[in-house]
C-alpha cells in the first residue's frame, strides 16, 4: 500500500496544549522535540507551552508547529511503514523536506531564524478570506500592496475560493473594508511579515546563500512542493530551488494536489487542521491528522 503525506501551512488555530498528551504517550514524539529542543537551544519543557525570552513569539511558533506536525508524522510511518511520498505547502515544505531525509533539524532551525530575520521597518502582515463564488478573488492583486501569496483553489464543493492575502498591513485592512471577501488578518503575534511575496526579496537571498552553504541531501522519497512549476524537484538540487523560489513566488495548492495524484497514493495523511475545513478532494483515502487525531490515539 502506498501513503503519502502532506504537510499543511503553520495553523494558527492549532492548540500546542493538545499535544502534550502525544509527548507523554509516544517516545517518538519525545524524540522530535529532543532533537529540536537541541539544535534551537530551546529546553523541552518550553518548546510545549509558555514564553522562551530569547526566542521571537512568530519563530517559536513555527518550531512548535514543525516538532507537532513531524511527531504525528513520524508516528504515522512507525505504525503504518515509511511514506511513497511526502508533499508540503509554506511550513509544511520544511516539514516534507525534513520527513524525507533531504533537512536536517539543525538545517531547518537555522532557515527558520533566517526566514523569520526583519527585514525593513514596513508594517506587513497577511490574512485569509473565503471568497464566495463568483466574486472576483482577484481583487486582491494589487501590486506594491498586497497579493494573492498562496492559492487554495475551488474548496466547499466549488462554493467558492481559499486564499492567503501578503502585503502592507495598511491594505489588508483596507480590504477587510472594501474587498469582495471577509479577510481575517492576522494579529502580530501570529504573523508580521508578508509570506511568498515580493516583500520578501531580502530573505530570499538570505535563504539561497544558507541553503549553498548546506546544501540538502538526497529524499529518500519525492517531495512535491506548490510552488507553480517546480512541483515535482527531480533531485536534492532543485528541491533547494523551490524552497528558495517560494520565498518570493506565490504558491498555488492545486498545482500541488495535481502532482501528488501522479504518484497514485493509496491514502494521503494530511497533517493540518486547516485543510480539513476546506473539503478538498484529493482523489484517494484521506486521513486527517488533527486535533481529532489526537484525541482517538491519546486521550
Amino acid at each position: 500500500m502506498k501513503n503519502g503525506i502532506l504537510f499543511g501551512p503553520a495553523d494558527a488555530a492549532v492548540d500546542f496544549h493538545g499535544y502534550e498528551p502525544m509527548l507523554r504517550g509516544s517516545a517518538v514524539a519525545q524524540s522530535i522535540y529532543r532533537e529540536f529542543s537541541e539544535a534551537a537551544g530551546i529546553p523541552v519543557d518550553r518548546l510545549i507551552d509558555g514564553e522562551v525570552p530569547h526566542v521571537h513569539p512568530v519563530l517559536l511558533r513555527w518550531i512548535r508547529q514543525l516538532c507537532a506536525m513531524l511527531s504525528a508524522a513520524r508516528i504515522l510511518e512507525h505504525d503504518s511503514g515509511p511514506a511513497s511520498v511526502y508533499a508540503g505547502v509554506s511550513l509544511g515544505e520544511l516539514a516534507a523536506l525534513h520527513s524525507s531525509g533531504a533537512a536536517s533539524t539543525e538545517l531547518v532551525v537555522k532557515f527558520l531564524h533566517e526566514r523569520h530575520l526583519q527585514d525593513t521597518d514596513r508594517d506587513e502582515a497577511v490574512g485569509f478570506a473565503f471568497v464566495p463564488a463568483p466574486a472576483d478573488w482577484r481583487y486582491y492583486e494589487q501590486a506594491g500592496r498586497m497579493i494573492v501569496s498562496c492559492d487554495f483553489g475551488p474548496v466547499l464543493g466549488g462554493a467558492g475560493r481559499m486564499i492567503m492575502v501578503s502585503g502592507l498591513r495598511s491594505a489588508l485592512e483596507s480590504a477587510r473594508r472594501e474587498g469582495p471577501a471577509d479577510l481575517q488578518v492576522a494579529d502580530c503575534s501570529l504573523a508580521h511579515q508578508a509570506y511568498h511575496s515580493p516583500f520578501r526579496e531580502p530573505g530570499r537571498r538570505r535563504i539561497e546563500s544558507l541553503l549553498k552553504e548546506n546544501p540538502l541531501d538526497p529524499p529518500k522519497a519525492p517531495v512535491i512542493t506548490a510552488v507553480p512549476g517546480m512541483y515535482t524537484p527531480s533531485s536534492h538540487e532543485e528541491a533547494a530551488n523551490a524552497l528558495v523560489a517560494s520565498e518570493t513566488r506565490p504558491l498555488y495548492f492545486p498545482g500541488l494536489l495535481e502532482a501528488l495524484r501522479r504518484f497514485e497514493p493509496d491514502k494521503v495523511y494530511v497533517i493540518s487542521s486547516f485543510l480539513r475545513q476546506l473539503e478538498i478532494d484529493f482523489h484517494a483515502s484521506a486521513e486527517y491528522v488533527d486535533d481529532s487525531w489526537l484525541k482517538e490515539n491519546f486521550g
